[in-house]
């Protein structure tokens, strides 16, 4: 990678998109019958589910959808460094780093009219701690504030570590968390007064996201279930409004001839068969971001049934997998010119990454001889499952179970076809499964070890043996510091495997800089969080 995003942790998802059925009006003529400014901008992305809500926000990151809908206390710059303040207008934090008091602007309003207030902020940290379909670093964070714990668990009915006075809302931390103010920029406030008796292990499915109340710039105006969602501006936002009148987000079926027809104006991509056919369109800009996004198997450990799974559960068996796969062949071939090779959660090209990592190199002898040893029992097989759509995810499953089969680990390739998050956490049904995570730091990737993750610590059975080492690096900013620590955290990950890191992939961001007009000073960061696009100063052609 040529420039890793600098910051801290990270969890979710692709700027999102439509069908090819939209809106009319591409080009309104004058009075005079000259043509003026299309004041519309669009989106795409591939259809989700029925097509008949709005991402959910917490779990689809989506980067420039939420953005416009949605707004958190704080909003961090492109490269996840510095926030400045949105909802909040000031805020303060303690010496010890284990006080942040939040104060939020006079007179926020909801598009429906309501105050938003500090009440919807504690509410909302509240639903994230109930809700276990959701983006993982959110409860791993907010079990920091006092109390949490116990309000997680229903041994409490409030968190004695959120104090809310008038339009101040504090957070007292059991420890500190370095990068707490990050964490707050990507963590969407939601409205208490639409969500405060709905069901929040439904959260996802809650009829909420058809029509939500917005505290973004814009506002759902239509919902066209299965052919696109439109935005109109928010009257209630307080700050500089946008130049764009409306947003058109058009589900589409194929993302490549959505953006050469102008049905999109946005779109991020990691695909190797898109970026090869985006590249031929003239009209569009291309922008290369290097970014922690990790592609890897999880190992379900708690098994099929939740019993346990004897084939996985001895390290060995994990290990000869690794042996198994030919990676770096998959790489060029399958995933080229966006893979490298990942052994740890510290990319081979930094400093911070354990020199003496085994790297796995492609070795199927070693891997029928570590199977031996494990004394693997190959009557049964092995559930391989994926969520990608994209050929390519599609052709590197084929190729893997393949390799497996040639070491003797039999095996059979599903697809999830409810969201991944519930597929992966909350259902189960997989011995391996292929996933993605993007952060923009190392908190999220070994945060998904600690026994306190809500999602993994259903898979990995509660093991505890990451617990102190992500503490640590969680509480630590000094970089000698962080880099000791990393190193520790990548000799026990090697040890107990529980994540077989596969590769780490580079996004592309593709505008349609013929129709639309960006300023400069505007820069571009992970895709898969939520930055200061300054959408504010993107006009039409």
């Amino acid at each position: 990678m040529k420039k890793l995003v600098k910051g801290f942790l990270a969890t979710a998802a692709v700027v999102a998109g439509l069908a090819a059925c939209s809106p009319a009006g591409q080009q309104a003529g004058g009075g005079n019958g000259s043509a003026t400014k299309d004041k519309t901008f669009y989106l795409s992305g591939i259809l989700k589910g029925t097509g008949d809500k709005v991402p959910y926000v917490w779990q689809d990151g989506d980067g420039l959808v939420p953005y416009m809908l949605f707004r958190g206390l704080l909003l961090a710059d492109s490269k996840f460094e510095t926030t400045t303040p949105d909802l909040a207008k000031e805020w303060k934090k303690s010496d010890d780093g284990k006080t942040y008091e939040f104060t939020l602007k006079d007179g926020l309003k909801w598009s429906d009219g309501e105050a938003l207030t500090a009440a919807d902020v504690e509410f909302s940290v509240k639903l994230a701690l109930k809700t276990s379909v959701i983006n993982g670093i959110f409860p791993a964070t907010f079990l920091k504030v006092e109390g949490a714990k116990d309000f997680k668990d229903d041994k409490a009915d409030k968190i004695t570590g959120i104090t809310v006075d008038g339009n101040k809302v504090t957070f007292n931390l059991s420890a500190p968390v370095g990068n707490f103010e990050q964490i707050m920029a990507q963590f969407f406030i939601l409205p208490k007064h639409k969500l405060e008796k709905e069901n929040p292990l439904e959260l996802n499915n809650s009829t909420f996201w058809s029509n939500p109340v917005t505290s973004g710039m814009y506002k759902i105006k239509e919902v066209s279930a299965g052919n696109f969602l439109e935005y109109d501006k928010n009257e209630n936002y307080e700050k500089e409004k946008p130049k764009f009148e409306k947003v058109v987000y058009n589900f589409i079926s194929d993302p490549v001839l959505a953006l050469q027809d102008g049905k999109s104006y946005f779109y991020t991509t990691n695909k190797p068969q898109e970026i090869s056919q985006l590249d031929t369109v003239n009209t569009l800009t291309k922008k290369e971001v290097d970014i922690l996004y990790y592609r890897y198997f999880i190992t379900n450990l708690s098994g099929v049934d939740g019993k346990g799974n004897s084939a996985l559960a001895n390290p060995k068996v994990r290990e000869a997998i690794l042996y198994a796969i030919n990676r770096e062949e998959l790489s060029k071939s399958i995933f080229p010119e966006i893979s490298e090779l990942n052994h740890t959660g510290v990319p081979t090209a930094l400093d911070a990454f354990l020199k003496s990592a085994n790297k796995h190199e492609y070795n199927p002898e070693k891997a029928k001889q570590l199977l031996k040893e494990a004394n693997y029992d190959s009557s049964k097989p092995l559930i391989l499952t994926y969520y990608y759509n994209d050929q390519a995810s599609q052709d590197f499953m084929q190729a893997v179970s393949y390799q497996l089969d040639q070491v003797g680990i039999k095996n059979e390739v599903t697809q999830i076809t409810s969201d991944a998050t519930t597929g992966l956490f909350k259902t189960r049904k997989y011995d391996l499964a292929f996933k993605g995570l993007s952060s923009f730091g190392y908190e999220s990737w070994y945060g998904e070890y600690a026994s306190t993750n809500t999602n993994f610590n259903n898979i990995t059975n509660g093991d505890t043996s990451f617990d102190e080492l992500t503490k640590k690096l969680s509480e630590t900013s000094d970089v000698k510091e962080r880099n000791a620590i990393l190193g520790e955290l990548q000799k026990l990950e090697q040890e107990k495997l529980l994540k077989l890191n596969l590769f780490t992939f580079k996004n592309f961001i593709y505008l349609n800089t013929s129709k639309v007009s960006i300023p400069e000073n505007v820069q571009f960061g992970n895709p898969f969080y939520t930055f200061d696009y300054k959408f504010e100063t993107w006009d039409a052609k």
